[in-house]
């Protein structure tokens, strides 16, 4: 009998161990996917010893039995990465992410402000004529959706400024926080002009892409949105770009674009600094990743690491009006001034 009492006692705690392993070994799987794919894919990799950094994630991830648990892990790769752009999703949370140290140009930024951009909710699209010949096109970050609907919404009312006789154009990115930058520039695409626009500059060719505007449709490589063009600038306008500390991610992208135009100034502060592009992967059916892949480049193939710089520095209140507004003020005077 007492026999039987102890291989029943053994079958438990096998059977226990099994499970504990099963658990441990499925939470570890899913780092491994995880490494896997930054150590295939991210503009930083080779920057890492991956054995060096693998051996100190599993220590840090040692007996972690959720998700939670790997965050320390996580957290240390996106460190090592120095991925400021990088982020890992469980049930549509943040798990992980890397802010890194603050550039200096980024010290005053207000954290409320900050957020309220990124909400979307309080400062809007907008566009009107300013002057007789001045239209003024505001692109605030967009989330993902209808790329037909948002890009065309933001074309109509292009068109409708270009009908009342717009000539020059101020283009206001310093409330764009980035998300889809798709309709942002689909949207503003027959005032930027047909031709080569820029692209994206990876490690290897496969991971670099070209940008392009033709016929008023923008592509990224062969991906497009391709609108009904409602109206169609025959000559490229003069254009004044807003930029600030809280022009981020795709916005960055859209004034990346701008940079090098004929006829195109900026004015404004410098870029929030997150130029880069990031992928998106499914690890499993509640947790996601995004990581850097390539960097921005504009028309003449510069690529930007850091951030996108202004010809004039300007102050940015985002509250004020638009006639007290600074940047706007001195983008006006310089589009009416035929020696500048």
């Amino acid at each position: 009998m007492k026999k039987y009492n102890i291989y029943f006692v053994l079958f438990c705690f096998v059977n226990t161990l099994f499970y504990a392993c099963a658990q441990k070994t499925k939470t570890e799987l899913i780092l491994d996917k995880i490494i896997e794919h930054a150590e295939n894919n991210s503009l930083y990799r080779e920057n890492i010893d991956w054995n060096v950094l693998k051996k100190e994630m599993f220590s840090l991830a040692k007996g972690a039995d959720s998700m939670a648990q790997l965050k320390p892990a996580l957290d240390l790769m996106l460190n090592r990465l120095n991925d400021t752009h990088g982020r890992i999703f469980y049930n549509n949370q943040f798990l992980s992410y890397y802010i890194g140290d603050k550039k200096l140009h980024r010290k005053n930024i207000d954290s409320k402000i900050y957020n309220q951009i990124q909400s979307g909710q309080i400062y809007k699209f907008k566009a009107t004529m300013l002057q007789d010949s001045i239209g003024y096109v505001r692109i605030v970050g967009l989330p993902m959706g209808d790329n037909q609907k948002m890009s065309t919404e933001i074309q109509d009312a292009a068109c409708r400024i270009n009908e009342q006789g717009a000539k020059k154009w101020i283009i206001d990115l310093r409330y764009n926080g980035g998300g889809n930058m798709f309709p942002m520039i689909e949207g503003i695409a027959t005032v930027v002009g047909d031709g080569f626009v820029g692209g994206t500059k990876g490690l290897t060719d496969e991971e670099s892409s070209v940008w392009k505007i033709k016929d008023g449709d923008f592509y990224y490589d062969e991906q497009t949105v391709a609108l009904k063009n409602k109206c169609y600038l025959t000559k490229q306008p003069k254009v004044a770009v807003l930029l600030s500390p809280y022009t981020a991610s795709s916005g960055e992208a859209l004034a990346v674009i701008l940079k090098n135009r004929p006829n195109t100034r900026f004015f404004g502060g410098k870029t929030m600094g997150l130029v880069t592009v990031t992928d998106w992967k499914q690890i499993d059916s509640l947790t996601m990743m995004s990581i850097s892949v390539s960097y921005y480049k504009d028309r003449n193939n510069n690529v930007y690491k850091e951030y996108v710089d202004v010809d004039e520095k300007i102050e940015f209140d985002p509250d004020i009006d638009i006639e007290d507004d600074k940047g706007i003020n001195r983008a006006i005077e310089w589009l009416n001034n035929e020696k500048e």
